[in-house]
């Protein structure tokens, strides 16, 4: 009657203690090449916006620093401090970060009186409010629609020829009239 295999059955898998063990080695295996994914993508991005952010030289000045590089490596023998091959002398290394620290030298004063003044004109502060606020109706008061439904209502109200006794006693003359079965008849 039952042809189905055990792998048909809705029933969760069963492992044996050993199984259970290699899997959860494998998924932690997996998650932790993952986390160093994430971290490795995360500092290559920041790394390329940092080179966006930092300022270029000019084909000239390029050319220029070359040259200089060209003459101090000719001028000087070359000779390797570091013991692996392909890093570059400790002359050329301190040359080259004297170089960029004098790239990245802080503005004077007066530039950066310009720059914060330049943000602060440029950006606009948003409020910091969530937009979200509790409104109390009774202190907003009545729209201007419904005022002007009101006056319609009472112009229509007014064109409808009536006794005055029925217009200055609205409530109890729809009494009367409701009683007497005026307005119930159809």
């Amino acid at each position: 009657m039952f042809d189905r295999e055990d792998s048909d059955s809705d029933a969760p898998e069963e492992f044996t203690a050993l199984q259970g063990i290699q899997q959860d080695e494998e998924i932690r295996k997996i998650q932790k090449e993952s986390k160093a994914r994430v971290a490795r993508e995360g500092k290559e991005r920041r790394r390329k916006w940092a080179e966006k952010l930092t300022p270029r030289q000019s084909k000239e000045s390029k050319d220029t620093a070359q040259g200089e590089e060209d003459d101090v490596s000719g001028s000087e023998p070359q000779h390797n401090s570091n013991p692996a091959s392909g890093f570059l002398p400790d002359d050329i290394v301190k040359m080259l970060a004297a170089r960029e620290k004098q790239v990245f030298l802080p503005d004077s004063d007066e530039e950066k009186e310009k720059a914060k003044t330049n943000l602060a004109t440029s950006k606009k502060r948003k409020s910091k409010n969530s937009g979200l606020e509790p409104v109390i109706l009774s202190e907003l008061g009545p729209p201007q629609c419904v005022q002007g439904a009101l006056e319609f209502l009472k112009k229509r109200k007014m064109s409808v020829q009536r006794s005055s006794s029925a217009l200055n006693n609205s409530n109890r003359a729809f009494r009367l009239l409701s009683k007497s079965g005026v307005i119930l008849q159809k």
